[in-house]
């Protein structure tokens, strides 16, 4: 897998999602899921598209200012229904603003 999307929600949840998991909707089709979204998890804040074995890094930054730099590869890959893995800890009433590769 040379691409992936990342996928990151306003509470610090991500996960990389292969992008053949999405298949593609004719005019007028209502979509598939990409994140099943939870009360922890919170609603979907970014997606992107990311290289996958570059060793390129990931900048999660929040409302409040906190940033976090890592490795899109130490994100782990699942599928488009699973929920994430916690990418950064929020402090109360924080949340994702912006992310970047």
């Amino acid at each position: 897998m040379a691409d992936a999307v990342l996928l990151v929600t306003k509470n610090g949840f991500g996960k990389v999602v292969d992008p053949a998991d999405f298949r593609q909707q004719a005019r007028g089709g209502k979509g598939v899921t990409g994140y099943k979204v939870t009360d922890d998890s919170g609603p979907l804040a970014v997606a992107l598209r990311v290289p996958l074995g570059q060793g390129e890094r990931v900048l999660v930054v929040t409302a409040q200012g906190q940033a976090i730099l890592t490795l899109v590869d130490e994100i782990s890959t699942r599928s488009r229904t699973a929920g994430g893995v916690k990418i950064i800890s929020l402090a109360e009433g924080d949340e994702v603003v912006s992310v970047a590769v």
